[in-house]
């Protein structure tokens, strides 16, 4: 369940959100972006600057200053760049050779058997792959989501590839994953670690996104 701890915003108050994304990623289509985080920041508990901030500050490195990263793009083109991507799966730059420009082969063959996907002939791999403005991965996880919103596994993969649910999926996360004390606390390190793992990838440019959101949005 979301953790609600946050005082909620009261429900006149006018958040600036159109503003802040203008302001900080102008990149944003706010017109498609700003009616589908709403809707999100809402279900999840998303109820103060805070909250918004920190959760744009991750949505803007996984997805893109635009956001138009939000279906896994398995599209390679070369195969040393897949064997460095996938070295579990591929012991050597041959051995991916044969899934350069084959997204659906690719997916289907390194998300096989994990992550709650079926083997490699049942497709969950490419069906099942990265959605969303963080992108959910696996049956298992579309399944952990769709529970929450009626839909079952494959029609909430669907519906992650869209801005609704996108912005669902994201708000999703953070919040059954435990971010929101974080973000209540400002540790945009911590939610860096739950989102992206040990890696703590582009950890430095997901804060001054969350810090710029934060500003804009008078917190």
């Amino acid at each position: 369940m979301p953790n609600t701890a946050a005082a909620p915003l009261a429900q006149d108050e006018t958040i600036p959100l159109t503003s802040a994304l203008s302001a900080v990623a102008p990149k944003v289509d706010v017109g498609i972006w700003v009616p589908a985080l709403n809707a999100a920041f809402a279900k999840y508990a998303f109820n103060s600057e805070k909250r918004m901030a920190a959760a744009l500050g991750q949505f803007l490195v996984e997805a893109g200053d635009a956001f138009a990263s939000i279906s896994e793009n398995l599209n390679y083109t070369h195969a040393d760049r897949l064997a460095k991507i996938f070295p579990s799966v591929f012991a050597t730059v041959q051995a991916a050779q044969p899934f350069v420009g084959n997204p659906v082969a690719l997916g289907n063959h390194v998300y096989a058997n994990k992550l709650g996907n079926g083997n490699e002939q049942s497709g969950d791999g490419y069906r099942f792959r990265g959605h969303g403005l963080i992108q959910l991965t696996g049956r298992s996880e579309y399944a952990q989501f769709g529970a929450t919103i009626g839909k079952s596994a494959e029609d909430a993969a669907a519906y992650c590839a869209t801005p609704e649910g996108a912005a669902m999926s994201g708000c999703w996360f953070l919040s059954s994953r435990g971010c929101l004390p974080l973000a209540d606390g400002w540790d945009i390190s911590g939610i860096t670690r739950i989102v992206n793992g040990k890696a703590m990838l582009e950890n430095a440019q997901r804060i001054a996104f969350a810090n710029a959101v934060l500003k804009e949005l008078g917190g």
